[in-house]
This record gives C-alpha cells, structure tokens and sequence, in this order.
C-alpha cells in the first residue's frame, strides 16, 4: 500500500516529467516568462486543537515554525499547475487542558465539572497539494486537486485533576488523509520582470481517505471520512532583481473531523485551527 510520502514522491516526479515536457511549447508562445518557485524561510504558526467526546471536552494552543516551499507552471495561456509543500520545522510544547462540561460517571467514579486532567501537547504537519488552476477572467481562476496530509500528536507528562482519572506515560497519534479540494483564487502569474506579484484564494476539501492509529489503542485503525477542510490563504511580493522577489505570505485554516468507535476505543470529534505566516522567496530561472 502506497504511503503518503510515496505520494509525494511520485508527484514531485510528475511534476519535474512534466515541466520537462512542456518547456518547449513555453518558450515558443510566450508562456516562459510565467510561473515561479517560492520558499518561506522565516514562518511560523499558531495552532489551536480541540477535541470533543460527550461530557468532555480538550484544548491546546501551540506554535510551530514552519517551512513552505513549491511552485507555479504555465501549462497554456488558461492553465496553470501548482504544488505546494508545507511541513512543521520546529513542533512547539503547549499544555492541553481536558474538561468536564457536565458531571458524569464512568467506570465506577463520579466526576465534577470542570479540570479532569492535564498534559504536554505538541503536534507536527505535513501537507502536499497538487493543484490544476483554469482561467475565468483575466486573473481569476478555479482550481482544484488533491491534497496529502500527514498530523502527528504527541502527549505526555499527564497529570490527573480528579480522582479515577487515567493517565499515560505517552501517547502518539497519527493521522494520514487524502482530500479533494475546490476553490478559487486571484493570481498574477508572474515575478520574471514584474515589480510586484500577488496572489489570493480560499478553498475547501472533503477527506476520502483517512488512517488514524493511536498508540493506546496499537490494534485499531479509524478510517473515518466524516469532516472539511476550509482555508484562506494569500502572497503579496516585491522585485529586488528582474527575476526574484521577496514578500510576505499568509494562510488561515480550519480543518473539522468527525468521530469513531471500534469497541471500546474512540476518536473524537476535533477540530484544527491553524493561522501561518512568514517572509518569503520568490524566484524564476
């Protein structure tokens, strides 16, 4: 069964075969002069977790540094062709809060509203989209493809609050999903002799494939679909050389996935809301 990564890798594959191929037909209409790559060095994160499961409910706000980095191409006049990888560099530590919003009972013990427990938090992202972009006016386009996310959790350093509560030494999630996605979005195309160039789009996508394992539950796999992913995301640069400029880049998204059960265990309902940005490098060759 393929993995995420091999995904990965045979896209960055495609895509190098491909630009290949089409360098030729670019160069002859005009088209050369168009596409980028781009690399935000200097970016960071801010990232809100939340997990909800009946009377209880978590919470966790961390920051990450990140590192960006993909590219452009020119196709023909109307179609462009984008991918883009975004990974956490440097995982902040943050506590995670669990809380009862109700009392309740389980396992023989009663329990209070409010603090069940606590834990260290920290969570690392991959994300690899592969986008096809089709004009409708000007520099307006739709654009659509897939997407390969990767999350990985990881808890520690419990601490109960009350009571019966049980606790782990550590606990690792992982989450890996594929997502469809459709959006639109404004692109200027260009930094090859441009004194600017800026682009704006917001997309949503829907999982079609998910695997979630958990460390305290080794002998199940979730495979639930159920959730969205919407995100707002947008550049804006400026020309130090006739071929390279430098700018600010930023991105706003939500990501919502439903629960599961296999007997005993559960996957909540969660939750991610991410917020990045950082200075970036824009270059054509």
């Amino acid at each position: 069964m393929l993995t995420n990564a091999s995904f990965r890798t045979i896209l960055v594959g495609l895509i190098f075969v491909a630009n290949a191929a089409l360098a030729d037909d670019t160069k002859s209409d005009g088209l050369s002069d168009k596409g980028f790559s781009f690399f935000v060095g200097l970016a960071g994160s801010s990232v809100r977790y939340q997990e909800n499961t009946g009377a209880i409910k978590s919470k966790a706000q961390t920051n990450n540094l990140i590192i960006n980095s993909g590219a452009l191409y020119a196709i023909d006049h109307d179609y462009l062709l984008s991918i883009e990888n975004q990974s956490t560099f440097y995982p902040g530590n943050a506590t995670e809060s669990w809380n009862a919003t109700s009392p309740f009972s389980a396992g023989g013990y009663s329990f209070n509203t409010g603090l069940l427990q606590q834990d260290d938090f920290s969570l690392s992202q991959s994300s690899t989209r592969l986008f096809l972009h089709k004009r409708i006016a000007n520099e307006w386009f739709v654009m659509g493809g897939p997407s390969f996310n990767t999350n990985s959790f990881k808890r520690s350093a419990f601490v109960a609050a009350q009571p019966g509560v049980n606790t782990s030494s550590v606990v690792e999630e992982t989450a890996s999903e594929i997502l469809v996605n459709l959006g639109i979005g404004l692109e200027s195309e260009q930094v090859l002799n441009r004194p600017d160039h800026y682009s704006l789009s917001l997309t949503a996508g829907v999982p079609v494939w998910r695997r979630v394992t958990n460390t305290d539950n080794p002998g199940d796999t979730f495979t639930n679909i159920q959730g969205y992913d919407v995100w707002l995301e947008g550049r804006y640069s400026w020309a130090i050389k006739n071929n390279i400029q430098i700018g600010l880049w930023g991105q706003l998204s939500n990501s919502s996935r439903g629960s599961q059960t296999i007997g005993l265990a559960e996957l909540p309902n969660s939750r991610l809301e991410t917020a990045g940005y950082g200075l970036e490098l824009l270059w054509k060759l």
